[in-house]
């Protein structure tokens, strides 16, 4: 949990100043990646979870970081799913990381379902 929680306060970093292009947190690999090397990590994400033109998921799988699992939202991970479609757990088929639905009634994943995707 420490590192999800780590990587979502470094993803909300912006450039403050005016006049200056804003950089999404996302796209600000260099200062996260290399805290995200060699842990296991969880990533609550959407469709519009990108760096650049390619999936945050995508981007950090191909900088070497050991995505295990993906939190997803009513849409689903990579936004395929209608509104108000039942979205339930699934592997993502580009990725092979499971995704666990955060839609619904469940709204957290079960503290001591979390190790199976972890170990």
């Amino acid at each position: 949990m420490k590192t999800l929680i780590t990587l979502m306060s470094v993803l909300l970093l912006i450039q403050p100043s005016l006049g200056q292009k804003v950089i999404p947190g996302a796209e600000r690999t260099e200062v996260y990646v290399p805290m995200l090397k060699g842990k296991k990590v969880g990533i609550f994400a959407n469709q519009t979870s990108m760096v650049g033109r390619t999936h945050l998921v995508d981007t950090l799988r191909s900088l070497g970081v050991d995505v295990r699992v993906i939190f997803g939202p009513e849409h689903g991970f990579r936004g395929v799913a209608d509104a108000g479609e039942k979205v339930g757990n699934y592997i993502d088929e580009k990725t092979g990381v499971p995704v666990v639905s955060l839609y619904g009634p469940k709204r957290n994943p079960l503290q001591k379902t979390l190790p199976m995707w972890i170990l």
